[in-house]
Order: structure tokens, then C-alpha cells, then sequence
């Protein structure tokens, strides 16, 4: 119970009100942090303010009194100490950019800026960390950071144990932000190799829709494991060639992360892969949602990059063809199953 106890009162931004960044909200003002949390949605807006809840992203779960919603960006204070960026990949350069005037006259007081959304910016390819650091004031560029993890909102939103990885090369941020963000029930650990985190917290995604489809087909427990060990692999070679630490691979942001979002079934990912190994198309499906599933979009950029680069990664060849090609699931399964006869290691 230590660990929740802080020196002076913490105060966070969030920007982004979706099942993650609410959840977040809520943890944290239980430790007595002042939290903005900021959403584009006047209706979301609305039920945190009277009714303390966010029914649209997380249902019943109470949001503290000391949660302050805000819809208007000239709305966030002056005197915020860490920046929480809670929204989807595909738009944070664009919601930095909004903000950038508020995170100049903040300068002075941010100590840190956390991504919390996993995935790869689409067109150029980048980390998120590197579209953050294109993207926010001089000033701030050694200030970022990444958490990553094993992190189903609801179950964390339940106060069920959980670890998860804050990431940074600023090894005294990490030191800074590991203590504000544990709880009794969220364990933080530290990671100085952001490219393998977020390599990890982006590919998993993917490979998580591989086994949705797997479970849509009505295929076995022996066919997800083949499909998380291999898909692992994949993940493993990519961020490597990227310059990461082979070791994160096997940890918390790696392993952690990629069993917990192929198995769960409150992974949007695994779920848009289960509905189509069971038929439905991608349009039909991308079109009932109002929450981002990110292995979506980040197929299309692992894809990319991986061409860019000449490294085989076969299943997300395979997702890739099956999002944007409606190739048949089955047909990819065979696929995958009548490729040539190799080493399980390459090398060995």
C-alpha cells in the first residue's frame, strides 16, 4: 500500500476518453491525483460530469469526483505534470497538433508525456514515440515515454493484478513516472528499449487477429499456440532488424502482451478476427465499431515496412491479404501450413 502514497498531488492530463484512457482516469484519481481528462464527444463529456460514469467505454465503473472532463482544448490548465496521450494510432499526430500551444505555455511544468495506444502511424511508418517527437515542442522531446502490457482495460478497470512496462531512453523519467503510476493492483515495470516495447505493443495486434480467425474457423488450442509461438517470432525478427533488445521480446510488453491479447475475450482485435474466421467482411465489420481495434491499420504499415525492408513475416502477409484482398481464411491457412519445410530457428 506504500507504493500509492505520493509526496504532493500529481497533476495529469489525458488526453483521449475511450475504455483505456477512463480507466486510467479512474485509477489514478483513486490515488489522489488531479485528473483532466479530455474527449471530442459532448455526450461522453456530459455522463462523466453528472453521472460519473462513461457508459459508451466503460460501462458501470465509477469515474472519482477528481476526474474533470473537457471537451475544449484551451480548457486544460497550466500547471500539468504529466501528459497522458489515450487515442488511436492512426490520429495523435493530428490531436498533438491541436495541443501543441497548450503543451508550449506547459513546458515548464510537464515532466512527462505517456503514450498509452499501440501502433504504427500509417504512410511513414513510425513508432509512436517518433511521431510524438516530431510532433510536440523542442522542449519535450526528451520527456516521452510508452506503456505497454498485458493491459485489458475492463480487467484493470476491475481491480484485477496486472504488470505492465513503462519505456523510455530517459532512464530518470522512467524513475519518475514507475511510482505514480503503480498501484496495489497495476504493477509498473521499467524498460529502457522503447523500439522493442512498442514493436512489441503494435505486431501483437496483429497477430491477435490471427488467432481470432483461428477461433472463428473453429481450429484448436494447438493452433493458437502455433500461432502466438510463430507469430512471436515474427514480432522478434522485426523489432530486432529495428535495433531492438531481443530480450523484451520474451517479457511483459512482449510475451505479456501477446498472450493476453490472443486469448481474452475482451480483445477488439482477437474479436474482429473471430468475426471474420466466421464470414463477416471487414467493411461490415469496421463499420459497427466505436472502438478502434489497432491491428487493423497496423497490418497495413507492418506490411509496408516489412516489403521496405525484405523481411518474411508470413502471417501478416496473411492478415494483410485477408483485410485488404478478401483473401478466403482457409485458403490462408493452407497457406501458411504448406510453406517450405524450414528450421524453427533460422540459423540453427
Amino acid at each position: 500500500m506504500q507504493q500509492n502514497k505520493m509526496k504532493s498531488k500529481i497533476n495529469i492530463a489525458i488526453i483521449g476518453a475511450g475504455s483505456w484512457g477512463t480507466t486510467l482516469s479512474a485509477m489514478l484519481a483513486q490515488k489522489c491525483c488531479s485528473i483532466e481528462i479530455w474527449t471530442r464527444s459532448k455526450d461522453v463529456f456530459n455522463d462523466i460530469l453528472k453521472n460519473r460514469r462513461n457508459t459508451k467505454y466503460t460501462g458501470n465503473l465509477i469515474i472519482p469526483e477528481n476526474v474533470k472532463p473537457f471537451i475544449n482544448k484551451e480548457d486544460l490548465s497550466e500547471n500539468i505534470d504529466i501528459v497522458i496521450f489515450a487515442v488511436p494510432s492512426h490520429t495523435l499526430r493530428d490531436v498533438i497538433k491541436s495541443f501543441y500551444d497548450k503543451l508550449l505555455n506547459n513546458c515548464m511544468t510537464i515532466k512527462g508525456l505517456v503514450n498509452v495506444a499501440k501502433g504504427l502511424e500509417i504512410g511513414n511508418n513510425l513508432r509512436l514515440s517518433q511521431v510524438i517527437k516530431q510532433s510536440v515542442p523542442e522542449e519535450l522531446e526528451s520527456k516521452i515515454a510508452v506503456l505497454s502490457g498485458p493491459n485489458i482495460a475492463v480487467e484493470v478497470a476491475n481491480k484485477l493484478p496486472s504488470v505492465t512496462t513503462i519505456s523510455s531512453t530517459n532512464y530518470e523519467l522512467l524513475k519518475y513516472l514507475q511510482p505514480i503510476l503503480s498501484t496495489e493492483y497495476f504493477r509498473v515495470y521499467t524498460n529502457k528499449d522503447i523500439i522493442g516495447v512498442e514493436v512489441c505493443g503494435a505486431v501483437k495486434n496483429i497477430i491477435a487477429i490471427a488467432a481470432g480467425i483461428s477461433d472463428g474457423l473453429g481450429y484448436g488450442a494447438n493452433t493458437k499456440a502455433s500461432l502466438i509461438t510463430r507469430g512471436l517470432y515474427e514480432i522478434t525478427k522485426l523489432g530486432v532488424r529495428l535495433g531492438a533488445n531481443q530480450l523484451t521480446f520474451s517479457g511483459i510488453a512482449g510475451m505479456g502482451d501477446l498472450v493476453a491479447t490472443c486469448i481474452s475475450q475482451d480483445s477488439r482485435n482477437r474479436n474482429v478476427g473471430e468475426r471474420i474466421g466466421k464470414g463477416e467482411k471487414i467493411s461490415k465489420i469496421t463499420s459497427g465499431m466505436y472502438m478502434v481495434a489497432e491491428g487493423i491499420k497496423t497490418t497495413k504499415a507492418v506490411y509496408n515496412l516489412a516489403n521496405i525492408m525484405g523481411i518474411e513475416l508470413p502471417i501478416t502477409e496473411c492478415i494483410y491479404e485477408i483485410i485488404y484482398n478478401d483473401l478466403d481464411p482457409v485458403k490462408a491457412t493452407d497457406m501458411l501450413m504448406g510453406r517450405k519445410h524450414k528450421s524453427e530457428i533460422e540459423g540453427l
